[in-house]
């Protein structure tokens, strides 16, 4: 039996016999092999059919038998979310690992634009699949240190690891019998490249991605897409799309299902679909779900932006003593500094906002944003007020000394995606209203949504204007949607 408990780098793996997988007469290499090893030992981690054995839909055995054809060296598919190419990609490293034929201690980096986008991608799912099967298990190891995280197979030599797709770092690699990509609708055409001028060292050196359509068309996805629709011959490339045609109406179920093969695979739910054709912009439906590219992007809240913040105009008085939270966004010599208040009013949020403009040459007195926070609280019953810690962390951790519930958020981006996405869906569903206040709609409307492999945050360099107010009013919705209260009533 294989040794049990820690498997980290210390660990060292007990004699567990020959493969079973070596006495297949499916040929190692080969899509057969591939199909049939990923179905018996790869378990779903997440999704649909999660705890129970893979089974490939047809769609993806097809794409599996293309790529491992005799002459392919690389391959591409673009398709929209949801067609469970992070677990495809995750079940193909493993296999390449396990069963490399005569690749020769593989190396099979899994690329992504961050090596923490890998990890929590193609490389976690990989690690989790590796630990829910004891027979792989029990022939591998793994090593979690920072910059060493790795799947090592002793018997084959190989090693799956995550890593940027940074040009330079992929250069130095040796990458066969696999390298996959994940998101190279995200990922720049310089890093496509290094990835396939560091392949060829080995008897097989595959590199394979799979993408979503991105909004800026500088990356790898559309450049591969866009060489094969101009009718470029590249010998070894094999590119696969899925996408509803241009023009299409977004609410066509039929263009869905062509676009979405994974609908009538049972692994999407088309009500998931039907939600988001009505929460999202239709730009980023297209892309996203139709798996289209769009020319241009304009306002976050999408076509009829102003209609639909307009309609929300239902001028509100704040009830002193009730709770409330607030939005901080703090600008010095070039930004405006603002401070959005929302309070609970008849089932929707009502937001007022305060904005401080600077002078030239004299920037804003951040004393007296404090000042009116204080008297915010002196009014109000202040539950949590979130900011920005750029250029505030200090006046706030002074405020926070006076009893006021400072709550600092990170701009990751993954952080503001996820606040971003919050006050989006408060917003369509008509959930919060506003007084009509002339700063608050212009800094709402100007500002842009910029894409990333999550969804979208706001981008101040490519907005129309100034965008401070937004930003706070997104946090305070944030803070006001996932905050428990932590505060007693102020008493009168």
């Amino acid at each position: 039996m294989p040794r049990r408990g820690n498997r980290n780098a210390a660990s060292v793996l007990e004699d567990v016999g020959p493969a079973p997988w070596l006495e297949w007469p499916e040929r190692p290499g080969s899509a057969a092999h591939a199909i049939r090893w990923i179905e018996t030992y790869c378990t779903l981690p997440k999704g649909f059919g999660a705890g129970g054995r893979m089974r490939l839909a047809e769609f993806q055995k097809r794409w599996i038998a293309e790529i491992l054809a005799d002459g392919v060296n690389s391959a591409a598919m673009s398709c929209p979310r949801g067609q469970g190419k992070s677990t495809l990609l995750a079940a193909l490293a493993l296999w390449a690992a396990f069963c490399p034929g005569d690749a020769g201690a593989p190396q099979i980096p899994v690329v992504a634009v961050t090596v923490q986008q890998a990890f929590r991608g193609v490389y976690g799912v990989a690690l989790r699949m590796r630990a829910l099967e004891p027979e792989l298990e029990s022939r591998s190891i793994t090593y979690s240190a920072i910059g060493a995280m790795r799947i090592v197979v002793p018997s084959t030599g190989a090693e799956v690891f995550p890593v940027s797709s940074d040009p330079e770092g992929l250069q130095g690699l040796d990458p066969g019998p696999i390298a996959v990509c994940d998101e190279i609708g995200f990922q720049s055409i310089d890093s496509w490249d290094s990835l396939l001028l560091a392949s060829g060292k080995r008897p097989r050196s595959l590199i394979v991605g799979i993408g979503t359509p991105g909004f800026d068309k500088q990356n790898a996805l559309y450049h591969l897409r866009t060489r094969v629709r101009e009718g470029a011959s590249i010998p070894g490339f094999v590119f696969t799309e899925y996408a509803a045609p241009e023009g299409c109406r977004i609410d066509d179920e039929a263009e869905w299902r062509r676009a979405n093969p994974a609908l009538d695979e049972g692994f999407l739910d088309v009500d998931a679909l039907r939600t988001a054709v009505q929460l999202t912009p239709a730009e980023h439906f297209r892309i996203f779900r139709l798996g289209q590219w769009v020319d241009s992007v304009g306002s976050w809240l999408g076509d009829g932006g102003r209609a639909t913040w307009d309609a929300l105009r239902d001028p509100w008085t704040l009830v002193p003593g009730a709770p409330t939270f607030l939005g901080i966004d703090v600008g010095l010599k070039r930004d405006s500094t603002a401070v959005v208040a929302v309070q609970r009013r008849d089932g929707r949020w009502h937001a007022r906002s305060r904005v401080w403009m600077p002078m030239p040459g004299t920037p804003v007195d951040v004393t007296d944003v404090m000042q009116y926070i204080r008297e915010l609280d002196a009014e109000y019953q202040l539950e949590a007020c979130s900011f920005d810690p750029r250029f505030f962390d200090v006046p706030a951790k002074m405020l926070d000394d006076e009893k006021i519930p400072m709550i600092e958020v990170p701009q990751s981006v993954q952080m503001m995606t996820r606040i971003v996405g919050t006050a989006y869906e408060v917003i369509k569903r008509g959930e919060m209203s506003h007084d009509g206040d002339e700063i608050l709609s212009t800094h709402v409307l100007n500002a842009v949504p910029r894409f990333n492999d999550r969804g979208f945050t706001l981008e101040k360099s490519k907005s129309r204007g100034r965008i401070d107010a937004c930003i706070a009013l997104t946090l305070a919705l944030d803070r006001a949607l996932h905050a428990t209260p932590k505060r007693a009533p102020n008493i009168w």
